[in-house]
Parts: structure tokens; sequence; C-alpha cells
């Protein structure tokens, strides 16, 4: 069973670097994207069996994220808008721990780090996502699926793997 964090890591790991190589990316960039892709691809994991964001997964990739997109000279417009998308979803974590957790918040601020300025996109198509699929739980289990919940991380890390790719 050790083997599934290990492989969730390497195939996230891949996906994003396979697409930052397709993309043209710098080496910087790849870097960045490699490890964003392998800390989405567990905490993924993590959040689908335990509805949690381990910190010793997320904090540490931020970091890392952080101090590559300083070298590859991130632009500050980049950072505005997905900072207030940050900022707001920490005020509704605030507001409605049952609706969205501290650990959805730190997973936004690694995708501000890691996607370079695409975070507003991969958080709309996350939000469309999970949309879709509650949609579709209530046509399966009606008033059912009211009492559901589902982890965000899947969606952030599709929503991230989308949004390179648009």
């Amino acid at each position: 069973m050790k083997s599934a964090p290990a492989i969730s890591t390497i195939a996230g790991a891949l996906a994003f670097l396979l697409i930052g190589v397709e993309l043209g990316s710098d080496p910087i960039a790849l870097v960045r994207l490699t490890i964003l892709g392998g800390a989405l691809g567990q905490i993924v994991r993590y959040d689908v069996r335990e509805h949690r964001i381990p910190n010793r997964i997320v904090l540490p990739a931020t970091a890392v994220c952080a101090m590559l997109s300083l070298l590859d000279g991130i632009r500050l417009s980049s950072l505005v808008g997905g900072g207030l998308l940050v900022a707001l979803l920490f005020l509704g974590s605030l507001l409605r721990p049952a609706w969205l957790g501290m650990g959805d918040v730190k997973l936004a601020l690694l995708i501000l780090c890691g996607l370079h300025g695409a975070t507003l996109l991969a958080v709309m198509l996350a939000v469309e996502l999970a949309v879709v699929v509650v949609l579709l739980f209530i046509i399966r289990r009606g008033q059912e699926a009211f009492r559901l919940a589902l982890p965000l991380a899947p969606f952030l890390a599709a929503g991230s793997l989308l949004a390179l790719l648009i």
C-alpha cells in the first residue's frame, strides 16, 4: 500500500511536466510544474480518502513553487487576481468552514504559486467541474446528494491541468 502515494505523486508530476514540455516552458517553469503536479497528485489522494489536505505536502510545495516563480520572473499582475481569489477563499473558509476548509485555501495558494498566473482560470474550471458532478449526484441520488461532502482537491487539480491546456 506504500506505493500508492508514490504512484499518485509520479502521475501528477508527469502530467504537469508533459504539458509544460508541450507548451515549450523554460526549465525553471518545468521544475515548478513538476513539483506542483506531484504535490497535487498526493493531495488529491489524501483529500479523497481522508477529506483533508496535509500541511506537510502543501506548505513545502508552495514555498518551493513560490521561489521558482520568483526566479522565473513572475509578474505582479499575475499575482494580484490570484491573490485576491485566495483572500476571498480565506474569508469564505472563516465564514463557512463546513463548505470550504482551510486546506483548500492553502491549496489555492499552492496553485497561485505553481501556475504562474492562471489561478483564476484554474479555480473557475474547478468550480464548473464540481457543479457538474454535484448536479449528477442530485440527479442520481436526489435529496441524499445534499448530505454528501465532496473533496475539492480533485476538482482544483483538474482545473489546474485544464488551465494549462487552454
